[in-house]
């Protein structure tokens, strides 16, 4: 069947959808596999416009959760939709995949970063608004740069350091198919796109694509003027010559970069020559260390001073689109057949005080593939103990172990010390025993001064969240 029929078929008999985009009753839980996070309002709006259903609210989810989804079904696939609610950043995007990934701990797999960015033009690169740039693989980078990070050297000059996780590979392959498929056939994003805007007088004035006249490239090094709303006025001497080119959304792969946000021109060019990055936004870096995804970028400016929102709307609907159809390439199976992301992750968070003030919060995420776990220090791992009751102990350590297990203001740690062979693997074990009578979440570790890696505080660090996420209710 020749390929225009062939997407005409696809078009006529696809899968019926919830024409209204009204709530219908969901999945369970343990069907959402793909978590999609966006930052502002108007990206979650276009997120929620091309999902093909959209479900009932989640009527309870983690207590340590305070964020709002929007469950649906794109496809096959059931996904779960959040929204920083217009706090971007790294850390506000760090903090709602960790808490997508507590409610979702049971079937999120991979994920999805959507919205809109600053775009970065060159000769080489003829990036225009309403464009959009998807994180791939580029040389040494994984697809996502966090810019503003590295240290200083002698002249001055910043020196990035680090490296940030490439994509998924299924959806690295999910990419791969798409861009294939552009070579010989026009993309199916663009109709996404017209069906929404279409769909009413809301959708047209949101989202609908603006005149190209309002697509201006200035010069790096004219500001725009302080005390002007809008582009205006400002003189067509400074902007850039450029050809005329059709107004449907191009696509544009390579390096993202993430970190603050940027609204200078010549700081653009500087980065550009720097990094060859093809967009800026500020929310990627937080997450793919963490959170297995791929960035998708609408693109609503030029990270310079002549930035506004005229362009986010549409911008905001390219991403999702794109993302749509990104989400074709792969069947249900495959998302089935990737680790669960609490497998390749968890949250380490503590307090530290000092006397009765607190000396701060803090929240680390450890990549479970890449721990070092002190082998044996867990209680039970190692076989050459022999074990008796926890009640035939009878020592005068019991007491008190029983008083701190009952306390409320108890320190959360209780340090068990002696010589060897004096019952302290036994004691531990009777520990952990009460612990699951009575619903509380524990984990010990058996230190030993003569093995190396469990008389230091790495392993201890790694070790005892990787029990609690492995065993822990």
């Amino acid at each position: 069947m020749p390929a225009t029929y062939n997407r005409i078929y696809t078009y006529l008999f696809r899968q019926p959808e919830n024409q209204n985009n009204r709530p219908m009753s969901r999945p369970a839980l343990d069907e959402f596999q793909i978590g999609w996070i966006c930052a502002l309002p108007i990206e979650e709006a276009a997120a929620r416009e091309i999902l093909d259903e959209r479900f009932d609210s989640l009527e309870e989810q983690d207590e340590a959760d305070p964020n709002i989804y929007t469950l649906g079904r794109i496809g096959k696939h059931y996904v779960v939709i959040t929204c920083l609610g217009g706090e971007y950043g790294m850390t506000s995007a760090t903090t709602a995949a960790n808490n997508m990934t507590r409610t979702f701990s049971r079937s999120l797999r991979v994920g999805l970063l959507v919205g809109v960015g600053g775009g970065i033009p060159s000769p080489a690169h003829d990036i225009r608004l309403g464009d959009v740039v998807i994180s791939y693989p580029t040389g040494t980078c994984g697809g996502v740069l966090q810019h503003h990070v590295g240290k200083i050297v002698r002249d001055g000059k910043l020196i990035r350091t680090g490296a940030l996780n490439g994509p998924p590979r299924l959806l690295l392959g999910a990419v791969n198919k798409m861009r294939a498929a552009e070579l010989t056939d026009d993309p199916l994003y663009p109709s996404y796109i017209d069906k929404v805007i279409r769909k009413n007088s809301r959708t047209r004035r949101n989202f609908r694509r603006p005149d190209s006249e309002h697509d201006r490239l200035f010069q790096a090094q004219y500001e725009h003027p302080s005390d002007s709303a809008s582009c205006d006025d400002c003189p067509a001497d400074w902007e850039v010559a450029r050809d005329r080119r059709d107004d449907r959304p191009h696509t544009h792969y390579g390096i993202i970069a993430s970190g603050n946000l940027v609204k200078n021109g010549i700081t653009r060019e500087r980065l550009r020559r720097e990094t060859g990055a093809l967009c800026f936004e500020t929310e990627a870096a937080g997450l793919m260390k963490h959170f297995p995804c791929i960035t998708v970028r609408g693109i609503c400016d030029y990270a310079d001073s002549h930035k506004n929102k005229r362009w986010q709307g549409y911008a905001a609907l390219v991403a999702a689109s794109y993302a749509k159809e990104l989400l074709s390439h792969m069947t249900h199976d495959q998302v089935s057949n990737e680790r669960l992301m609490k497998d390749s992750r968890t949250t380490f968070m503590g307090e530290f005080k000092s006397g009765s003030k607190s000396a701060g919060h803090i929240e680390q995420t450890i990549d479970m593939n890449q721990v070092f776990i002190a082998d044996g220090a867990k209680f039970g791992s190692s076989n050459s103990e022999q074990f008796l009751s926890f009640q035939s102990i009878r020592v005068k350590i019991l007491p008190q172990i029983e008083r701190w297990l009952a306390s409320l203001v108890a320190k959360r740690m209780f340090w068990l010390h002696g010589m060897t062979d004096t019952s302290k693997p036994i004691i531990s074990r009777g520990m952990l025993g009460i612990f699951e009578e009575r619903n509380v979440l524990g984990a010990t570790f058996i230190l030993k001064t003569v093995e190396e890696n469990r008389e230091i505080a790495k392993p201890l660090l790694l070790t005892l969240p990787n029990q609690l996420v492995t065993v822990g209710p």
